[in-house]
């Protein structure tokens, strides 16, 4: 087996390969007697690519002035495949370069510029490998470009890298038996900790085969960092392998390393557990972190059509562009106060001349310790009709509806807040169940359109807040929103009612990433809004939704959204979908 440290080629992304030649050196020696095999001392990018530290160059001068190699750990470099035509690399010769072998790392669409490349360094008397970038990427077609390749002989290892760190331990085998099946001899693996997966996947790599293998000092490298090589080196120690010796390294972690990891923090951090949960590039979860208007759930969501429309490799361009395209965008401070004023009245509670304010709701805790179902009208409420009805006869729950059911279900409860759609749907409402009212109605109006129903009709109290006030979501008997809407005064009857847990179904948001839909925000005509308002929407009733939940959890009542939802961070897949 060989190890090979690529501290300063993959720890460069994190300082622009700008290193002290001091740490460069001590942490040669450090891998030199250590008993590592090679030392890739940085990347070979084209010399007129400006903005690089000395080791993203490694220009062969430079090198021969700072570092004494020896054959027993040689000096490698790596170089992309889309600077082939562009870098400047010379022949293999001791006067002429301290450099012993190259890596050529390629994405997927690069393998035939890779192959040129590769020839071409060992027509020079280099040692060639290549390492398959984003391995989890690579299709039928590019897995026959590497079987075609008819040179592939003259490489001395290809490497599989889990470039985003999302393999699991039980992704390695296939890599490994895919390689060996296209005729590579020598496989190497490539980890990146972002699952905190690193250590484990590569002694899996090696129990399988794998006969080359990559770490750096104390992990350090791009996201959140690769197989940190003094962990490996100690445990092939403890296995009894005495041709490896930890200590070397330890101490150049305690005199370089722990402080450039306080500087520079690299390692196990959301962002990059995002990006390997959602298996994309790092850069991409960095990007969107960095514009502060993306919640974490939101995050989540956008990983998937970034993970389809963006490419392998890193792009600015066309990451910005696959956000425009999304239908919810964040709303900024600059543009809030316009949109917020174009639904005014949606925020606040216009009273009836004949409101009223109970002073004790009727069903105060008539169900307590029960469980209960809010029914949303999203789509998904169709989609597992079945699954839900199921639930509810197996839990026995209480069921409040909302708005427009289509008959699908017949809940106990039925609610509705706002006028037009009280209009518009109650007398789709099932007899069986008993109508809800918001006192601020007043009794004429509700009277007016239900007098030909037979169900029984119960009021309670919804009031509107100030944003900047503190107060709580249940006040007695008062459901106080900042934000009025349905399913939340849904919720909040729950509580009132005695609920011991509260589910909700149809409360889907969008899920236009995943299935091409678009669950619009509706205003009071039941028109689809335009993209700004339907985001300004979304946002309001997601941070409704967050109080509420606050709310619920300070009382100690579990509240889930058991249908597919936007709203992720509430989801519980209850009905095993």
């Amino acid at each position: 087996m060989k190890i090979i440290d690529c501290t300063i080629r993959d720890g460069g992304h994190l300082n622009n390969w700008e290193f002290d030649p001091d740490v460069v050196k001590n942490s040669y020696y450090a891998a030199l007697k250590s008993g590592v095999d090679f030392f890739e001392i940085g990347y070979r990018f084209p010399f007129q690519k400006k903005g690089c530290g000395a080791y993203g160059y490694s220009k062969d001068e430079f090198l021969f002035s700072t570092i004494e190699p020896n054959d027993k750990c040689k000096l490698l470099l790596m170089i992309n495949a889309s600077n082939a035509a562009e870098v400047e690399v010379k022949e293999c010769k001791p006067e002429l370069t301290p450099i012993k072998g190259i890596r050529v790392a390629a994405y997927p669409y690069e393998y035939e510029k890779a192959f040129t490349l590769l020839e071409e360094l060992k027509n020079k008397g280099y040692l060639v490998y290549l390492n398959l970038m984003a391995a989890s990427e690579i299709n039928d077609v590019q897995y026959d470009q590497l079987k075609e390749w008819k040179n592939k002989n003259i490489i001395d290892c290809i490497y599989f890298a889990d470039s985003f760190g999302s393999f699991l331990p039980t992704d390695i085998p296939y890599f490994i038996k895919k390689l060996q099946s296209l005729g590579f001899e020598n496989v190497g693996f490539h980890s990146h900790n972002n699952l905190q997966m690193a250590f484990a996947n590569t002694l899996i790599a090696t129990d399988l085969g794998a006969n080359y293998v990559d770490g750096s000092i104390y992990g350090m490298g791009r996201g959140a960092g690769n197989l940190p090589i003094e962990i490996f080196l100690g445990y092939l120690e403890k296995k009894g392998l005495k041709q490896y010796n930890t200590v070397p390294y330890l101490e150049v972690i305690d005199r370089y390393f722990y402080t450039m990891h306080r500087e520079i923090e690299w390692g196990y951090k959301l962002e990059t557990l995002i990006g390997g949960l959602a298996n994309v590039h790092p850069y991409y979860i960095e990007e969107i972190f960095k514009r502060n208007t993306y919640t974490v759930d939101e995050i989540w969501n956008a990983t998937k059509i970034i993970k389809e429309n963006c490419p392998t490799s890193f792009s600015l361009t066309e990451f910005n562009q696959t956000l425009n395209q999304r239908f919810y965008t964040p709303i900024n401070e600059e543009n809030a106060g316009e949109l917020i004023e174009k639904i005014t009245d949606e925020l606040r509670i216009i009273r009836a001349d004949d409101a009223f304010k109970l002073e004790t709701f009727t069903f105060r805790d008539s169900h307590k310790k029960q469980k209960f179902l809010i029914i949303a009208n999203g789509p998904s409420l169709t989609q597992y009709l079945e699954e839900i009805k199921d639930l509810i006869k197996q839990e026995n729950l209480i069921t409040i509806g909302v708005n427009n059911l289509q008959n699908l279900i017949i809940p106990n409860y039925h609610i509705f807040i706002n006028r037009k759609r009280l209009q518009k749907y109650v007398d789709k409402t099932n007899s069986q169940s008993q109508l809800l009212f918001p006192s601020y109605l007043g009794k004429q109006f509700v009277e007016e359109h239900t007098q030909n129903l037979q169900s029984k009709i119960n009021y309670f109290n919804l009031e509107t807040i100030d944003n900047n006030k503190v107060v709580e979501f249940i006040d007695g008997i008062n459901i106080n929103t900042i934000y009025p809407n349905v399913s939340i005064a849904a919720i909040g009857i729950a509580k009132l009612m005695g609920a011991s847990e509260i589910f909700a179904v149809g409360i889907d948001g969008y899920i236009d990433e995943l299935n091409k839909k678009m669950v619009y925000f509706y205003n009071e005509n039941d028109t689809p809004d335009n993209k700004k308002i339907a985001s300004l929407r979304y946002e309001m009733f997601a941070k409704e939704l967050e109080r509420t939940n606050t709310y619920l959890q300070k009382n100690t009542i579990p509240f889930y959204i058991i249908t597919p939802t936007s709203h992720k961070k509430y989801f519980k897949n209850l009905l095993n979908l």
